[in-house]
């Protein structure tokens, strides 16, 4: 025996503080959870330079730096929330087009069989389209959804098929959901071309730009979002791209901008989501750790998800 030694990886432990990493356990099909999370690492997708497959893996390692205690609601999320890590999709190395079906098939697996709540670790934003397209497949539902971001996500497939600037088109062109159950906030300018937002109206999706968030409040504009998705469907999925944030809090995104939302309201807006019961799915996408700049974006993303899951187990308490 080599004295002195620890095994590769080995951290500094305090036996009085428990990290998210001592949580957070891997699923297995006997499992008992309350939610799952789900890692979908594609980011080749991306129509600019991303490595935002990393992200998923990204926030894992940060699990080991989180305690799941929250000072705030004096509430360790861990006595009340069972968390299960089904992994990653799998991605094939060449084509595009099979990992986003891997996607949809590992969603559709997931929710043909389990209807706990699904968190997805993207990748690049084109994972949207591919979720939701297996979760609507395997449950038969009607989707109500908030898309977080700059941008509409609409681009034609015409001009470079399925990428991070189409899910909205995918989802919409195909059927998957209906425009009037979309609701758009943090648009910002001069990163959306006219034709597409143009057809985003058309199609009946409310969009909320960045300046008016800026001056009505994100939480009304929330409250309002929340109960127009919340009609005539079964369920609302949030999607939640990094660069609708101002660049200020999120160096490591591919598109970043000025004049977009707040870290303050982003955590808030998530853990008041989070509570509710009728929010099935949320996905955290477009962040780019080989941008970042010593973990700030990831550590944004990962206390985003420790919001949503925050508001998951104070809606669980409450019903205790």
């Amino acid at each position: 025996m080599i004295q002195r030694v620890e095994p590769p990886f080995s951290r500094f432990r305090d036996r009085l503080d428990p990290k998210v990493a001592d949580w957070v356990f891997p699923y297995d099909s006997a499992s008992r959870f309350d939610i799952a999370l789900l890692g979908a690492p594609l980011s080749k997708t991306s129509i600019s330079h991303s490595a935002a497959f990393r992200l998923p893996d990204a926030i894992r390692a940060l699990f080991h730096s989180y305690s799941p205690y929250s000072v705030h609601h004096q509430m360790d999320l861990s006595e009340r929330l069972r968390v299960a890590d089904l992994g990653n999709v799998q991605m094939h190395l060449t084509d595009l087009a099979l990992c986003q079906k891997w996607i949809e098939d590992a969603v559709y697996s997931y929710g043909e069989t389990h209807a706990q709540p699904l968190v997805l670790l993207g990748g690049d934003h084109s994972i949207t389209g591919a979720a939701l397209l297996g979760l609507t497949r395997a449950t038969k539902r009607t989707y109500g959804v908030i898309h977080f971001d700059a941008h509409h996500d609409v681009r034609n497939l015409e001009d470079g098929g399925r990428s991070n600037g189409t899910p909205f088109r995918t989802l919409l062109d195909s059927g998957a959901i209906a425009g009037r159950h979309v609701v758009q906030i943090g648009i910002r300018d001069y990163v959306n071309a006219k034709a597409y937002h143009a057809y985003v109206v058309q199609e009946g999706v409310t969009v909320v730009t960045a300046r008016q968030v800026f001056r009505t409040g994100l939480a009304q504009v929330l409250e309002e979002a929340y109960a127009h998705v919340s009609k005539e469907t079964d369920g609302v999925y949030v999607s939640f791209d990094m660069d609708v944030l101002d660049q200020s809090f999120v160096p490591g995104v591919p598109a970043p901008g000025p004049g977009g939302l707040t870290v303050w309201d982003a955590l808030e807006a998530l853990e008041w989501l989070g509570a509710k019961s009728n929010v099935q799915a949320v996905d955290f996408v477009c962040a780019d750790p080989a941008q970042d700049v010593r973990d700030f974006t990831t550590r944004v993303a990962t206390n985003l998800l420790l919001a949503f899951l925050a508001g998951k187990s104070l809606a669980k308490g409450a019903n205790v």
